[in-house]
């Protein structure tokens, strides 16, 4: 359990996460594109790091469904409905893309054929153009006001949830990717409803963990 935290949410977590996001998707069709035929090794590392990002990105929207548009919708004025609605639509949609890609991917590790990769690099695309779409109306339209409606200690239980549901082995890495990216004080902000000890050792394990799945994948 982690600690009650009082006060209004801080959304700057959730931006860091949107950009690692689009980050991921953005450069994920040149990874694809880039295996050789039949390479079926690298097709692998490629296709384990987008089911990461995948599951991430599932658990991040299913977060939001369950924990955050229930709260908004009935906390803030009628006029934001329309806008979450248009929100919920969205990650049906981006849902229905996230399962193209998956089943792409899993086509493509088993044999690394270039016809397939090619698919999964325009299906990878599409998710990327919808992501982008997506998280651009969620920041402007809603999260610019959650503060308003949703507490800390809701908007931890959020983040929670995600990490919760993501295998431990991989929590570093996951942490790592958005400490990357993160001002210090926003990673101390995604620290601060952690247990103790996850709180003191993941800024050590979660940068050198990331590191070596960015050598994996990216090759830096």
């Amino acid at each position: 359990m982690g600690k009650k935290n009082t006060g209004s949410a801080d959304i700057r977590d959730m931006l860091v996460v949107h950009q690692a996001f689009i980050t991921a998707y953005e450069r994920a069709p040149g990874l694809v594109l880039a295996v050789r035929e039949g390479e079926v090794s690298r097709a692998n590392v490629v296709a384990d790091h987008l089911a990461l990002i995948g599951d991430f990105l599932h658990l991040h929207h299913k977060g939001e469904d369950d924990l955050l548009w229930p709260k908004i919708e009935k906390r803030a004025p009628a006029s934001l409905r329309p806008t979450l609605g248009v929100l919920e639509d969205q990650h049906v949609e981006i849902d229905r893309l996230m399962t193209s890609v998956s089943e792409l991917s899993e086509r493509w590790r088993a044999s690394a054929r270039s016809v397939v990769g090619e698919q999964l690099a325009d299906a990878l695309q599409g998710l990327s153009r919808a992501l982008v779409q997506h998280l651009a109306l969620e920041e402007k339209e809603v999260l610019s006001s959650a503060h308003l409606y949703v507490t800390a200690t809701e908007w931890h239980e959020l983040g929670d949830h995600a990490i919760n549901g993501l295998p431990k082995a991989k929590l570093p890495i996951i942490f790592g990717m958005l400490a990357d990216i993160a001002d210090p004080s926003v990673v101390k902000l995604m620290l601060e409803s952690a247990p103790a000890v996850p709180r003191f050792i993941m800024p050590i394990l979660g940068p050198r963990a990331y590191a070596r799945h960015a050598r994996r994948v990216y090759g830096s």
